[in-house]
């Protein structure tokens, strides 16, 4: 068993400090790269709004090619649940990205647009999986969706080109 100055170490004691010297030297190690970090991604963010903007109407393209966005709506709208709650996240990164009055207002507009057609879909249970809710009614759920489709064109056309 080992000894100290004051007599024997007790392995539970021994844990103990071992277990504390592993928390200390881990933390020290550690305790400025978190908020390094952030700051380093939150002044790249702030210094490059131009990239933010692109990000955004890249995303809106690709959101333009999804089925959910080019098929017929009456018939695709049981698939689109996903398709539809990542187009109404990027309503907000919209909002954010946009620069100038007048795009402002056109991104806006075809937000509360997106916002208003992700409304009616969630209403009208569109959105559930199979089996949980109601049926969804087609001639509700359709039409919410080719709005969607509309908003979202218009949503990306308000970036320009």
């Amino acid at each position: 068993m080992p000894v100290s100055v004051r007599g024997p170490v007790g392995p539970r004691l021994r844990l103990f400090l071992c277990g504390l010297a592993a928390v200390a030297a881990l933390t020290a190690g550690c305790a400025q790269t978190p908020q390094t970090s952030s700051n380093a991604a939150q002044a790249s963010r702030d210094a490059s709004p131009t990239a933010q903007r692109a990000d955004v109407v890249d995303k809106l393209t690709v959101f333009g090619k999804d089925e959910c966005a080019t098929q017929d709506a009456t018939r695709v709208y049981p698939q689109c649940a996903r398709f539809v709650r990542e187009v109404a996240n990027a309503t907000v990164a919209a909002r954010a990205a946009a620069h100038g009055p007048a795009e402002q207002a056109a991104v806006t507009a075809a937000a509360n647009s997106v916002d208003g057609a992700v409304d009616r879909l969630t209403k009208g249970g569109c959105l559930l999986p199979p089996g949980q809710g109601p049926a969804p009614d087609p001639a509700v759920c359709g039409p919410a969706l080719a709005s969607l489709q509309d908003a979202l064109r218009a949503l990306r056309s308000a970036f320009g080109s």
